[in-house]
């Protein structure tokens, strides 16, 4: 019996091993060919132990991948500000990969919600008294709340339609239909405001 057999099969295995582990570099710039520091990247593979990994880019916009084994990974490429990249690429042996270099591009800016910059805790509380005050039979400071409310955030159209309930209730039908047919001005298919005014015009 070679004592050495075992000792020579277990270098033989760590060396096969280690040349299936492959190494990705690259680069993450963006549309103009600049840098872009941070950007993470992440390999996925359902099928390898471990399933995953990820490097960050430095200032210079380059990343390094060690530990990869062989096969086909999904590469995920992200960075604040930019639409995230997916693609997928066969890692093979150790030095053989081409480097992986990767354009980003500018996420498109994303439209300001109705209540972006206000204090929603404090527009709620409005509302609520709003409600309370209708509710109520005070129609008139239900009506002055609403359009408080609608003197600081504009773009929410849809208090138009408590403001059209309450001059309903009023007996104000020529206001209620203004103030619903400002609903459907920024919202066509809004369908409250639309049965009410086809409900207020049949009459």
């Amino acid at each position: 019996m070679n004592p050495g057999g075992p000792i020579l099969a277990a270098l033989m295995l760590v060396a096969t091993t280690a040349a299936a582990q492959g190494r990705v570099t690259g680069t993450v710039k963006d549309e103009g060919g600049r840098a872009i520091k941070g950007a993470t990247i992440t390999a996925e593979n359902a099928d390898m132990a471990p399933a995953s990994s990820t490097s960050t880019t430095d200032a210079k916009g380059k990343f390094s991948m060690l530990g990869l084994r062989g096969g086909l990974w999904t590469f995920t490429i992200e960075a604040p500000g930019y639409l995230a990249v997916r693609a997928r690429a066969r890692i093979t042996y150790l030095g053989t990969n081409p480097p992986f270099d990767v354009r980003l591009k500018t996420a498109p800016e994303r439209p300001p919600t109705p209540l972006e910059g206000v204090d929603s805790a404090s527009v709620e509380r409005q509302l609520d008294a709003a409600d309370a005050a209708e509710s109520a039979g005070r129609f008139d400071e239900a009506l002055a709340i609403y359009r408080e409310i609608l003197a600081r955030v504009p773009a929410l159209t849809t208090v138009h339609l408590q403001i059209g309930a309450v001059l309903e209730r009023t007996q104000d039908a020529a206001g209620a239909l203004a103030e619903y047919q400002l609903v459907l001005k920024n919202d066509p298919d809004n369908p409250k405001a639309r049965a009410a005014v086809d409900r207020l015009t049949r009459r």
